[in-house]
């Protein structure tokens, strides 16, 4: 009678024992790893990932309290084997539990850009890296500049131009090709539909005429309502074979922005150079948004040649003259 006596005592405090396991396993599990925090800490499953080396990785980066007790939670749970490969936004302030819900149910991440109007492809390179879409400036640079035939043959070899700005969504974890086909892929679907549908009555020959004429239209326009029609004062140069004398493509040229440009500046020796040479510009000195492009695509009829900024409103709009008499007349009436 005593061998069972001890047995039943035996099974009584392993009992007791696997009790205790386990209300310390659960409430493990229902605490979070820092208790109040309100800290976001973005964590990836990757392919392949077995359940512990998940369990390791949310350790690590102090997300979970116990890495055991989240191995045994993916091991015997209906549901351990269901979690998702991909980016998820996780706290260290969610108990195991949650963390485990949210690795089965949580939509990926993904990051969001603003481009403006009006950059250039080293902007665009600027703004892509500060938000985190890619690790390499100079490789986006060298991308966008010189492998734009690789994203099909409706563009040009340089990119320029062809980066409709935009507010975009892209994957969490992404690259440079990847930046660059979101932006391919947006002009494409965006663009060439209206292109499609005003080439008959465009002024213009090409598809390429027009993003360079829309790139001038965006540096120059700043009052939407006149887009439109600087687009048409320099079809209406191009018409009478007058050089387009635009202080844009200068600056471009020059690779920095100035607010007065010098007389020794329109000397400058360069193709982009609309002062000493004339038609447009051999590409895009920008990345024009769609109300350019679509000014450029559709220009307002007019008789007129010049325009000049209205210094006396300053509110960036411009007074638009037929011949140089009235420009001149306009230029010291309006420019202080």
């Amino acid at each position: 009678m005593k061998w069972l006596v001890r047995a039943f005592l035996v099974l009584m405090l392993a009992a007791l024992g696997v009790v205790a396991f386990g209300y310390h396993y659960v409430q493990t599990l229902l605490l979070p790893a820092q208790p109040g925090s309100t800290a976001k800490v973005q964590f990836e499953v990757k392919p392949g990932m077995l359940g512990g080396e998940v369990a390791s990785a949310l350790a690590e980066q102090h997300i979970i309290k116990d890495e055991f007790a989240f191995r045994m939670l993916l091991r015997f749970h209906p549901k351990g084997k269901d979690i998702r490969v991909g980016f998820f936004e996780l706290s260290p302030g969610d108990s195991a539990f949650e963390t485990f819900e949210k690795l089965q149910h949580a939509k990926d991440l993904t990051r969001h850009a603003t481009f403006p109007e009006g950059l250039v492809i080293g902007q665009v390179a600027e703004v892509a890296k500060k938000s985190h879409l890619i690790q390499d400036e100079a490789r986006f640079r060298q991308m966008a500049s010189r492998e734009g035939k690789s994203f099909g043959d409706l563009f040009p070899a340089s990119l320029e131009g062809y980066l409709l700005p935009d507010t975009y969504e892209f994957p969490y974890k992404c690259d440079e090709q990847v930046v660059l086909k979101r932006f391919t892929d947006e002009f494409r679907n965006r663009v060439l539909p209206l292109w499609e549908k005003r080439k008959a009555k465009c002024p213009l020959k090409s598809l390429n005429e027009v993003v360079i004429l829309a790139s001038l239209v965006e540096r120059e326009a700043q009052v939407p309502r006149e887009r439109p029609v600087i687009a048409g004062v320099y079809v209406n140069r191009l018409r009478v074979g007058m050089m387009l004398q635009c202080d844009a493509t200068i600056q471009y040229a020059l690779g920095k922005q100035k607010a007065v440009l010098l007389y020794s500046d329109l000397e400058l020796d360069s193709p982009y150079n609309s002062y000493k040479h004339y038609g447009l510009p051999p590409g895009p000195i920008a990345n024009p948004g769609l109300s350019s492009l679509e000014a450029a695509m559709a220009p307002t009829p007019s008789k007129y040649f010049f325009y000049v900024r209205d210094d006396v409103k300053n509110d960036g709009s411009h007074r638009f003259a037929r011949n140089e008499a009235e420009h001149n007349a306009n230029i010291a009436r309006y420019q202080r």
